[in-house]
């Protein structure tokens, strides 16, 4: 599966609330950083796990939204719109950089 495909998944899952879905997406040494300062906000596959399940749950009406999208190498960045996030009205932006290793997403950079 290439790095595209893989989030494609990745979004199809999220937008499902597909917990187990998107779990299999993600390699066992997952991180999520902050991309201004590099601080890792989320470390490993099973605080992910913990991550999404809260978010799920919270998010009734949880859909992203992508604006635009560029695939470079294993690198996939999107511009998405986030609806309904923690049971938010507004939509929020963001920008995050998908870096995809052996076929796993292995680390998510966000603002």
């Amino acid at each position: 599966m290439s790095p595209g495909q893989i989030v494609t998944r990745q979004i199809k899952a999220y937008n499902d609330r597909d917990l187990e879905g998107i779990m299999a997406l993600f390699s066992a040494d997952f991180k999520i950083i902050r991309v201004s300062d590099r601080e890792v906000l989320i470390d490993g596959k099973e605080a992910c796990r913990k991550m999404y399940e809260q978010l799920f749950a919270n998010s009734p009406n949880l859909f992203a939204e992508v604006i635009t999208r560029i695939d470079f190498n294993n690198k996939i960045i999107l511009l998405e719109f986030i609806h309904g996030r923690n049971g938010n009205t507004e939509k929020m932006e963001q920008v995050i950089i998908f870096e995809i290793i052996n076929d796993k997403i292995a680390k998510l950079y966000r603002r």
